[in-house]
């Protein structure tokens, strides 16, 4: 009778401790007239993003649709703000399972390895998306694998965790441990989050805290679950009853069924997305409330929820040089598996020249938190890596950019003639190129101007002599281009007496279309066997080979005229 006394007393007062702790954040209630369950899970805020996860049920335990729910005329506010309900369906996006072992020492080995088999089957029929964190209680609150969605570091960190002296730390430690990681990994996380607590029964008699901890798991704003292992549990029923589901015991052996039925359950949930104005981010927290009036004002659930969070772009958090043509990154949150072409990933140098390292292959870890890139050579100096438009796994409309840069340094692999030759390969062949076009070009026109000029030596030989009372002229050829124009225009013919040149066509033998050349700027004399220029304005300057002239200069051949912004050429 007193051994079994015992056990009566301390289950009496783990009763006690349950009905005493702290009630969690979520205000759960029930649907008048039996219409069934409205319970609130968890609200996710990433300003401006909101996801609110809820559970609808009729009385028989079947849960409503989303257009059931919509039509009865759901309504979403946050504090003093009603928020838009309209986006609402089945719960869709990933969860992060907080999974922490009661690996304590007390707990018979047999029933650990149950434990640990339970966690396993949870590992293998996850959502590829979903996260898995792994925590140890015995001696302290531990950390043995961070969240990830890579299963097979999942089963490694899993196979690790062996049993240890030292009563479990569930009521102090665990939660703020928890609550740290996800502040400082909250951009990385999923945005809804599960923590499953795994014990047995003889530790939960031995330490009532681990119930205590459950209790006030609310501040950790997600669906807290334990799952107690042992020979009895239907003795533990009343404990799911006070704890409204939260308390979940089973045999050891079935633990892993208990896992999966919570998952099943957890999938007919409904997600609300909607979005928060950027007024209402701060350092504070506000109350969420998800009501349907027109079923009554008891239908209606809440939870609070700290503000503070801000979305943030995915950007590189670290860089790792694994070899001269390999870079680990590792993320801030998990981008896209389709991030696999070279084009999503910039890598420059940090000087003048900028020059961008060729990336040529990215392979993406199953958890997208890490890139490994394949890369030209890497020399020694200052880089920094971007993301070009790269999408976050968890929100698709988050997207990277350019300007959010990772710097890192090289110390190795100085600089040699295959760096220099591999970056200014380029630009030697195009300024090859366009001297050759300039050369090619030169010598077309150094071919045109010496037939024009042949032409107006056989003109002049054409023209024959004059007679003796006829004017003094002369066979002239002009070729006349403005200032910064390859392209010449030419005259050719006999200059009987005079030439005047101008930009008045009625007022000049020769007009040229220049806008500082005066209407007659100058005059061309012939005189016995010479060509003089004669200026005819002191404000109209006439300049030969670079000179300015005054008054009458005898012209040679070959010899350069400037008239304003044109330059004639004569060929005598």
């Amino acid at each position: 009778m007193k051994t079994l006394r015992y056990p009566l007393a301390l289950f009496a007062a783990l009763v006690l401790c349950l009905l005493t702790a702290p009630a969690p954040r979520a205000d759960t209630t029930t649907m008048t007239g039996g219409a069934g369950a409205f319970r609130l899970e968890q609200a996710y805020v990433n300003v401006p993003d909101m996801n609110v996860f809820f559970y609808a049920q009729d009385a028989e335990g079947n849960a409503y649709t989303p257009t059931m729910v919509q039509a009865a005329g759901l309504e979403l506010t946050l504090g003093d703000h009603t928020l838009d309900a309209s986006s609402l369906g089945q719960a869709s996006s990933p969860v992060c399972y907080l999974v922490v072992l009661d690996n304590s020492a007390e707990i018979e080995p047999a029933d650990f390895r149950q434990m640990r088999g339970a966690v396993w089957q949870l590992i293998r029929h996850k959502e590829p998306n979903d996260q898995i964190a792994l925590y140890t209680l015995a001696g302290g609150a531990a950390c043995v694998q961070p969240a990830t969605s890579d299963a097979s570091s999942l089963y490694t960190a899993l196979a690790g965790i062996e049993q240890a002296e030292g009563a479990p730390d569930a009521a102090g430690g665990a939660p703020a441990l928890l609550l740290g990681d996800i502040q400082r990994d909250y951009q990385a996380l999923a945005p809804r989050k599960a923590v499953f607590l795994c014990t047995a029964a003889a530790s939960l008699f031995r330490q009532p805290a681990l119930l205590a901890g459950a209790s006030g798991a609310g501040t950790l704003n997600a669906a807290f679950y334990t799952f107690v292992g042992g020979p009895s549990p239907q003795a533990l029923e009343v404990l799911r009853a006070l704890s409204n589901g939260q308390i979940i015991p089973c045999a050891m052996d079935e633990m892993g069924d208990g896992m999966l039925a919570l998952q099943q359950q957890m999938a007919s949930a409904l997600e609300l997305r909607t979005e928060v104005p950027e007024s209402l981010a701060g350092e504070r927290q506000e109350i969420v409330t998800l009501a349907i009036p027109s079923l009554g004002s008891a239908v209606q659930s809440s939870t609070t929820v700290y503000m503070g969070f801000r979305m943030t772009r995915p950007q590189v958090e670290k860089v790792e040089v694994l070899g001269r043509n390999t870079l680990r990154l590792t993320m801030n949150q998990a981008v896209n598996p389709n991030a696999t072409r070279p084009q999503f990933y910039r890598v420059a140098s940090n000087d003048i020249w900028n020059w961008h390292v060729p990336v040529r292959e990215v392979e993406i870890s199953e958890d997208g938190r890490t890139v490994l890139l394949t890369t030209d050579p890497l020399y020694k100096g200052n880089y920094n890596v971007a993301l070009n438009k790269v999408s976050s796994r968890l929100s698709p409309a988050n997207v990277s950019s350019l300007r959010d840069e990772t710097d890192f340094t090289i110390a190795v692999w100085p600089r040699d003639r295959a760096f220099y030759l591999a970056r200014f390969r380029a630009p030697l062949l195009l300024a090859a190129a366009v001297l050759a076009a300039l050369a090619l070009q030169w010598r077309r026109l150094r071919r045109r101007d010496r037939a024009a000029e042949q032409t107006a030596e056989a003109e002049h030989l054409l023209a024959g002599t004059q007679g003796p009372a006829a004017l003094p002229r002369r066979w002239v050829t002009l070729f006349w281009a403005q200032k910064g124009s390859i392209a010449e225009s030419r005259w050719a013919g006999m200059v009987e007496s005079s030439l005047i040149l101008g930009s008045d066509a009625a007022q000049c033998d020769l007009c040229l279309p220049d806008a500082q050349v005066r209407a007659q700027h100058c005059v061309l004399c012939v005189r016995g066997e010479s060509l003089l220029v004669q200026t005819l304005d002191p404000g109209a300057p006439v300049f030969v080979n670079g000179e300015r002239i005054e008054g009458e200069h005898r012209l040679q051949n070959n010899d350069a005229l400037r008239l304003g912004r044109t330059t004639v050429r004569l060929v005598l």
